[in-house]
């Protein structure tokens, strides 16, 4: 009945609300872009109190201990520079430890949860997208996807990280058949297309270095045909999704009538329902894996073609890059503070790059916080890839790592908490935590968490 089903989703929510409240900051974190102290702070707030009923943790210290001395580090810069903690980019990225330390809380099974949840929200973010370019284009206003996380290039590699958390769900997944792999499986293709509607080559080839890693663990257990066949599927699912995705944007923006992207929407639909059968298509006949992935290829050089002036674009990054790597040697301990690149960029002798973040998350935490910041990052980074996880959230660090050596990914919250809550595993290789220390931890953001919106009051 109604009323039993109801019942059934509270006890649910209940059992699992940890999980649920992570999921729930995750909701509200998409939608704020780069963060806002206001609500990150409330945020922050909220979690930190739930966290206070957990009675024990087990947390991997090689990446926590990095990662709170990079929180402190980059609150002292920010004094440093405004001789307050805000504002700036640390007061909101703290709310990242206090994440970690709720998911070393949550079991193995309340982990996959959230994973699940993750990839589903990347899914239902694909559908509104979709439906906002299909209006857009309707109205002959079509352009790059930006969706709502507002930019293209970031819209497109959340979709690149929900697709491989979408990659490791299933390959979890201990039934052949169930309801949550059959509703993911589904969204698979909205994923793709979204991606291919934001037309970020710095998504596409955050993707591909993910798949060369999928490629790589499966060598490790299969023979070489059986991973060479297997990195054709994934291709070639890859390749269908993306070229939907690419042809629809070319019915919107590249021919006279955009209407008739409403037959390729209609399309996208089916493929949407058939998903499942496709797959079993794949596996049956391996012929039409390699065929696809080849196919592939033309959809990679479409994606060129559209977008020329992508080369152009890297050109400037890496002009960026060198003039953030000036500043580091100028300003080595505390770097030249939060947000301070761009006005002093304004000032300088180099071109001004008209951004608030040099496309490389290391030299810019580099340039603004200090080489000991920096070098945090590296030690989370390099504890995340020595550590034994499953392909698909190996996958998952590869495609957020490459984009972020020439993008800007780790700086939108909503981002880099999908990155945590779907790939991070605190527990593996981790130490029970006294109940007393992580009280004492999340006591403290809870602190600073209140005390950055008692400065934004006054």
């Amino acid at each position: 009945t109604l009323v039993g089903g109801i019942k059934r989703v509270v006890n649910g929510v209940i059992d699992h609300y940890l999980a649920v409240c992570l999921f729930l900051s995750l909701f509200t974190m998409t939608i704020i872009g780069v963060g806002s102290i206001a609500i990150v702070g409330q945020l922050g707030l909220v979690l930190c109190i739930s966290g206070f009923l957990q009675k024990s943790a087990k947390a991997d210290l090689r990446v926590l201990c990095p990662l709170l001395i990079y929180h402190i580090l980059g609150l002292i810069s920010c004094y440093t520079a405004f001789h307050r903690l805000v504002p700036g980019y640390p007061a909101t990225q703290s709310v990242f430890s206090v994440i970690y330390l709720l998911m070393a809380c949550l079991s193995q099974q309340d982990l996959l949860l959230l994973r699940r949840l993750c990839a589903a929200w990347a899914g239902v973010i694909a559908a509104i997208g979709i439906g906002q370019f299909a209006f857009y284009a309707v109205a002959q206003n079509a352009k790059r996807l930006g969706g709502i996380l507002g930019n293209p290039n970031a819209l497109g590699i959340f979709m690149v990280i929900g697709w491989f958390a979408l990659l490791s769900c299933g390959s979890q997944e201990e039934e052949t058949e169930g309801p949550w792999l059959s509703l993911l499986l589904r969204m698979e293709p909205l994923l793709l297309i979204a991606a291919a509607l934001a037309l970020s080559l710095g998504s596409f080839l955050s993707m591909a270095a993910g798949i060369f890693i999928l490629f790589a663990s499966k060598m490790r257990s299969a023979s070489f045909m059986e991973a060479l066949l297997y990195l054709c599927r994934i291709l070639a699912r890859a390749s269908l999704g993306v070229g939907t995705g690419i042809l629809l944007y070319l019915t919107a923006t590249r021919t006279s009538a955009p209407w008739l992207c409403v037959p390729m929407l209609l399309y996208a639909a089916a493929l949407m329902l058939c998903w499942k059968r496709f797959l079993r298509f794949l596996l049956a006949y391996n012929w039409v894996s390699v065929t696809m992935t080849l196919a592939g290829l033309l959809v990679a050089a479409a994606a060129i073609v559209v977008r020329p002036s992508s080369i152009a674009t890297f050109a400037e990054r890496l002009a960026m890059m060198r003039n953030g790597l000036g500043y580091i040697a100028a300003n080595p301990i505390l770097g030249v503070g939060p947000y301070k690149w761009r006005e002093l960029n304004l000032a300088d002798a180099d071109k001004f790059f008209n951004t608030s973040h040099i496309h490389n998350m290391f030299i810019h935490v580099g340039a603004e916080l200090g080489l000991a910041a920096m070098v945090m990052l590296a030690l989370i980074t390099v504890r995340c890839f020595r550590k034994k996880t499953a392909s698909g959230q190996l996958a998952q660090c590869t495609a957020f790592l490459f984009h972020n050596l020439i993008d800007t990914s780790f700086f939108y919250t909503g981002i880099t908490s999908m990155m945590l809550m779907t790939a991070a595993e605190p527990a593996k290789g981790g130490k029970e935590m006294p109940q007393v220390v992580l009280r004492l931890l999340l006591c403290a953001f809870a602190l600073m968490f209140a005390y950055n919106l008692y400065l934004l009051s006054n």
